[in-house]
């Protein structure tokens, strides 16, 4: 397959700052409050549900230090999709970019949606018939923003993932200070709930809020100087990640008995923050969990879009000219963002948010799984491509990633059998697809997008559609509360 040339014209503004943002800001998000008393649930004890978050972390820095090589490899924008490209060809590389685009980008980007809209409604006390126009106002406003171009987006991004730090230290920080020492952590707790579910759904759970950190990949081509950037951006990210959930935790374990944090749910890190600050700290709370899960729709749209970009290159997904059009004024691939949007709030409107992000995990460890042996087999078939970084230990460190994810794979089958079947119908939809435009295409000249000047700057007919449809919502919600 030859290189595309319009990767030429996007812009490279990203540099380590930005592309750490990135790594954090789409991690740290809504699993970093609401998954604690989940993991805690399943493993019934403090002590196990602290390892599950540790091992997480591992099999996670495993996975980052894999894929850095094939980063630094083919720092192209496109990511895995590139990667997958280069090792196996193009009929894996489609059925990726086929589930990237019709179920883990839109499902995942939704989930967050989902997850905002009722911290959002929450906080502000905001009847739930208006959650629609709040998600439909979070997916505009981060739409506009990215139209308006990369670094832009970049730096709400870096705002994004300062200011949700802000409430996360505060919890942390006075949680492991002020916590009434329910459990000696390291020491016999005395403490537990029965629990017959095994310790790979606990594993299952952390993985969730950790994922996030193989997408800055797919800006490679939009980082300056990527061969030094991507690899620290992804190793110092998810070390970072690891002893942001680590306090976390242990803040929660000293300030709750098992039962009573288990039965919080949800609510757990606001009702901590309430008993440590008073009401006005429960607030802090979910105006932090706001931001967290905000910067993580930003970083995903930023990244997800551009796969879907480079999908769309190829020529093999319906309205494959549109999607890989880039604006002129932004140079960002504009198109393919605005349809991710759509597409995410349709998701989030029709299935709830633990559902989506369940199917949207299971689809990307699969190819997780290859990318990871594929770094061996690119040892083999590119000897020769000049690699300004190798993995760290190898092949001790890609065993460990494999291992991981079969491990993950596997958990998700047995336990979340329904939604793992779906994700392989869904992927598997995309082979008749590739073989049909593999046939239009081999009798026909592939004509794909282009650097097009709009008659009207696309960030404004964004946020023109954007307030409009906000505004249709309100009054739907409005009628139906009635």
């Amino acid at each position: 397959m030859s290189d595309h040339n319009l990767e030429n014209n996007l812009r490279k503004d990203l540099g380590l700052v930005s592309a750490l943002s990135l790594v954090v800001g789409m991690v740290l998000g809504a699993g970093a409050f609401m998954k604690p008393p989940s993991v805690l649930e399943v493993t019934g004890d403090y002590h196990y549900a602290l390892l599950a978050w540790i091992i997480g972390g591992a099999i996670s820095i495993c996975g980052g230090l894999t894929l850095c090589e094939l980063g630094v490899m083919f720092p192209k924008t496109g990511g895995m999709l590139v990667y997958l490209e280069k090792i196996y060809g193009a009929k894996i590389a489609h059925l990726y970019g086929w589930m990237m685009t019709v179920i883990f980008s839109p499902a995942l980007i939704g989930a967050l949606v989902g997850y905002f809209s009722s911290v959002f409604c929450s906080l502000f006390q905001i009847e739930d018939t208006y959650k629609m126009a709040v998600g439909a106002g979070a997916l505009g406003f981060i739409a506009f923003i990215n139209a308006i171009g990369v670094k832009e987006a970049g730096y709400l991004q870096t705002i994004a993932t300062a200011c949700k730090l802000i409430p996360i230290l505060l919890l942390a920080v006075f949680g492991l200070w002020k916590g009434n020492g329910q459990v000696a952590l390291f020491g016999a707790s005395g403490q537990g709930i029965e629990t017959f579910a095994p310790f790979a759904v606990a594993i299952l759970a952390t993985l969730f809020a950790y994922d996030g950190w193989a997408q800055v990949a797919s800006v490679a081509g939009e980082i300056h100087n990527p061969s030094k950037v991507l690899p620290k951006a992804i190793i110092f990210g998810i070390i970072f990640l690891v002893i942001v959930y680590a306090c976390i935790n242990i803040a929660f374990f000293k300030i709750f008995p098992v039962n009573e944090m288990v039965s919080l749910g949800h609510d757990a890190a606001a009702v901590a923050s309430q008993r440590m600050f008073g009401h006005s700290g429960g607030n802090l709370v979910a105006v932090g969990i706001m931001i967290s899960i905000l910067g993580g729709i930003n970083g995903y749209i930023m990244t997800l879009s551009r796969t879907i970009f480079s999908m769309a290159e190829r020529g093999t997904i319906v309205g494959a000219r549109y999607l890989s059009t880039i604006d002129e004024d932004s140079r960002s691939p504009v198109n393919a963002i605005s349809v991710l949007v759509i597409f995410a709030f349709l998701y989030s409107v029709l299935l709830d948010a633990d559902r989506l992000s369940e199917i949207s995990m299971f689809s990307i460890w699969v190819f997780y799984l290859l990318t990871f042996v594929g770094v061996m087999i690119a040892r083999k078939k590119y000897p020769n491509i000049p690699r300004s970084y190798k993995v760290i230990g190898y092949p001790i460190i890609p065993i460990l990633a494999i291992l991981g994810a079969v491990y993950v794979i596997y958990g998700m089958l047995v336990y979340q059998t329904e939604n793992g079947l779906a994700s392989i119908v869904l992927t598997l939809v995309g082979l008749p697809m590739y073989y049909y435009y593999q046939r239009k295409n081999k009798h026909s000249e592939l004509s794909v997008g282009e650097v097009k000047k709009y008659r009207v700057k696309t960030q404004y007919t964004i946020a023109i559609v954007a307030i409009s449809v906000v505004a249709i919502l309100i009054i739907y919600g409005s009628i139906i509360s009635k």
